[in-house]
């Protein structure tokens, strides 16, 4: 059996979880197990459940670098490897420029693989600018230091962490195109009714974790510009801190948006969309989001600040400046109801032969183990 400690900062609906989950839905559970540490606070403790209840091993510290500090931070991963009954053959870290700190712990504890894998394309933690002048060459020389494997999912990432002149494996996020395939007319139209949304309407979904990053704020300030339009309909998917902030947002346009929360029939909802929207601030590595999307043959708009590399070759994607917001909602606004299941499955289809479904991105991701 060959053992893998994940440390994800966040175990929940993100990107980082949604790969993990799908390298162990897919792996052959006789010959790998993983394990995991993770953070209190922000962690859905329905996927924990989940997770051990599948077998695996979930830690959960008390906090993170910042919270804990370096020293016991690197005390309590250390400890955790030590005195585990299971003898990690490697460790695979999903916590940017944290990550070398349990590196470092990793490599004192005896696990001779370690992976640093980089999914975010800036410091997403705010931090003052003295905190970051200090804080930042010491992680990178922690994580560059101590891991032997360094991997991206996407060149913005792989760049951001390890710099353009370093060697690092890039293997891009996936999806299980069959989830797509799988959905029917009748789920499409069961998802609209449940939201009270007419055959007819136009969804513009988002799905991601209700942050300031995703700023789901922007969302919110479309619909506004939109809500002339009555056949214009919102639908944002996704828990997180700021949850609360972006319902008390939409409190005035209740006939126009539709917050569900966490949701876990994500392919039905992508395709009971007409449209899904991406308008991050810096930070995305490779949103898995938009690859489900064009899996379910949405169009998609997204922001600058995300990766180009989202554009897959399926003609799908329009990237416009965050700070352009007439051009948002002429976008928008020109989005038509498309019901043509036939053209949405083909999309499934071609994504899955340009290597963006499961079999291959399951493939790559195992070979960091095996090599």
């Amino acid at each position: 059996m060959y053992n893998v400690l994940h440390v994800i900062g966040y175990i929940g609906r993100g990107g980082d979880t949604s790969v993990v989950l799908d390298v162990m839905n897919n792996m052959d559970s006789n010959k790998y197990h993983f394990d995991f540490i993770t953070h209190k606070g922000t962690t859905d403790m329905n996927v924990v459940k989940r997770l051990r209840d599948s077998g695996s091993t979930v830690y959960i510290l008390e906090g993170d670098v910042r919270i804990l500090g370096i020293k016991k931070y690197y005390q309590e991963i250390k400890k955790i490897i030590e005195s585990s009954q299971i003898k990690y053959n490697a460790i695979h870290t999903h916590t940017s420029m944290q990550s070398g700190v349990a590196l470092l712990a990793a490599k004192k504890a005896g696990i001779n693989k370690r992976i640093c894998h980089s999914h975010v394309t800036t410091i997403q933690r705010k931090a003052s600018a003295l905190k970051r002048i200090i804080a930042v060459p010491i992680f990178r020389f922690l994580y560059m230091k101590n891991s032997t494997c360094k991997v991206a999912c996407s060149k913005m990432a792989g760049d951001f962490l390890f710099g353009n002149n370093n060697n690092y494996t890039l293997i891009y996020n996936a999806v299980d195109v069959n989830k797509y395939l799988d959905v029917s007319e009748k789920d499409i139209a069961d998802i609209r009714n449940e939201f009270g949304i007419n055959d007819d309407d136009i969804v513009i979904g988002h799905v991601g974790r209700m942050s300031s990053m995703k700023n789901q704020e922007f969302d919110i300030l479309l619909a506004e510009h939109t809500k002339n339009n009555p056949n214009i309909k919102y639908v944002l998917v996704g828990d997180g801190t700021d949850l609360g902030k972006i319902k008390e947002l939409a409190v005035s346009l209740s006939k126009t948006v539709v917050i569900t929360g966490q949701r876990y029939d994500v392919p039905a909802i992508m395709k009971s969309c007409d449209c899904v929207i991406l308008p991050s601030l810096p930070g995305e590595g490779f949103p898995v989001t938009m690859i489900e999307a064009q899996a379910a043959g949405c169009k998609c708009i997204v922001s600058d600040t995300v990766t180009p590399e989202v554009e897959i070759g399926l003609g799908l994607v329009d990237i416009i400046s965050i700070d352009k917001i007439d051009e948002w909602v002429n976008s928008i606004k020109r989005i038509k109801r498309n019901k043509d299941i036939d053209y949405r499955n083909k999309c499934a289809q071609q994504l899955s032969e340009k290597g963006f479904g499961k079999d291959v991105f399951v493939s790559k991701w195992l070979e960091l183990y095996d090599g």
